[in-house]
């Protein structure tokens, strides 16, 4: 089987949905229709051109059924075949039947469409010796050692399934919140207003004026006197704010209190800082944190319990590794490196001398 006839079917099917003149539906409708035969039958396109798949095996000593496809007047999909594929197809994916209900010849037109095509172009690939081609023999290897990996983690998964109680959610939500991205909605620092000023006596009248404030609300109702807006920020270590004012505005112990911060040759601020606020984050209770949170220890979990496996595996069918092979590999990347900088210094060094030699002559 070619490597790339199930891509190139796929392809076909694609183009003859999203450019079809007799489908009488809205362009999403087709490419909706598009994905689903992309998802639901191009692993079973590719598995029935296999010479291990027992499909074809089956097709080849007869089952029976009605022959759909021949070429050269020998069949090449029965029945049988492709309603096996299709059954697996709506397994993958429930949302076949649907769209094949909606569209009554789709079937015959362009999911049978889509195989035969397939079927043609395995034809003409072994007719043309291309499936005796060395690479291509080499990639269909590969694939199809690929796919048994799927098929043997699929399994293994299975057999070792993974469950999340609702105390290690919680504990994991605890113990991560602060490092997982998104569930942190704000940072915890100060809360502050503060208003700009372009000279420092400025910047000293304000002051005087908000001295005695007993709240931020007179702090802003002074401000908005004079015309000015304050800023209402959350100062914290990642604010995008000069380390001066960072490191002035954390340092505050005593709150509230009013801050004339210096930053820089004509800038001036009149900071209140409020008090110091919390870090916010999404509630655990969340449907979509407990499901992003489900799939994160899942997924760690999976990958230690595999790793757990595989070093049992090692003693079990005495595994030996070469690890020195990857050794003098990481040896030679490093020479080849440090080559790489010689070359470049040594590329430089003549013209120096040279131009030092003309100097000395000069």
């Amino acid at each position: 089987m070619l490597f790339w006839y199930p891509v190139l079917q796929i392809v076909v099917v694609i183009y003859i949905i999203l450019n079809s003149e007799e489908l009488i539906i809205m362009k999403t409708q087709k490419t909706f229709f598009a994905s689903i035969i992309v998802l639901g039958f191009g692993g079973l396109f590719f598995l029935s051109g296999c010479d291990w798949w027992p499909l074809k095996k089956e097709q080849e000593q007869g089952d029976g059924s009605a022959v759909l496809l021949t070429i050269d007047g020998k069949p090449v999909l029965t029945a049988q075949e492709y309603e096996d594929q299709l059954n697996m197809a709506r397994q993958a994916n429930p949302q076949v039947d649907y769209l094949l209900d909606a569209m009554p010849n789709a079937e015959k037109d362009y999911v049978f469409k889509g195989v035969a095509t397939g079927k043609l172009m395995k034809a003409w690939a072994e007719k043309e010796g291309l499936d005796k081609h060395p690479e291509i023999q080499k990639q269909r290897k590969q694939l199809h050692e690929s796919v048994d990996l799927q098929l043997y983690m699929k399994h293994f998964d299975e057999t070792n399934p993974t469950h999340v109680s609702d105390e290690d959610l919680k504990k994991f939500y605890d113990e991560k919140k602060d490092v997982i991205p998104g569930l942190m909605t704000s940072q915890a620092g100060v809360q502050a207003h503060y208003v700009r000023f372009s000279s420092k006596d400025k910047a000293e009248n304000f002051l005087e004026k908000v001295k005695d404030i007993k709240s931020v609300k007179d702090f802003i109702k002074e401000a908005k006197k004079d015309d000015l807006s304050p800023v209402d920020d959350t100062i914290h270590q990642k604010s995008n704010l000069s380390e001066v004012i960072k490191n002035t505005v954390l340092n505050i112990k005593k709150f509230p209190t009013l801050k004339l911060i210096k930053t820089g040759d004509t800038s001036y601020w009149v900071l209140y800082a409020g008090g110091k606020s919390d870090a916010k984050y999404l509630e655990l209770n969340d449907p979509r944190v407990q499901q992003g949170l489900k799939k994160m220890m899942t997924d760690e979990h999976k990958e230690k319990q595999l790793e757990q496996f595989i070093e049992k595996l090692k003693t079990e069918l005495k595994a030996s590794e070469n690890t020195n092979y990857f050794e003098q590999k990481a040896e030679d990347r490093k020479k080849a490196v440090e080559s790489k900088k010689s070359a470049v210094l040594a590329k430089h060094a003549p013209d120096s001398v040279e131009h030092k030699d003309q100097a000395v002559k000069v």
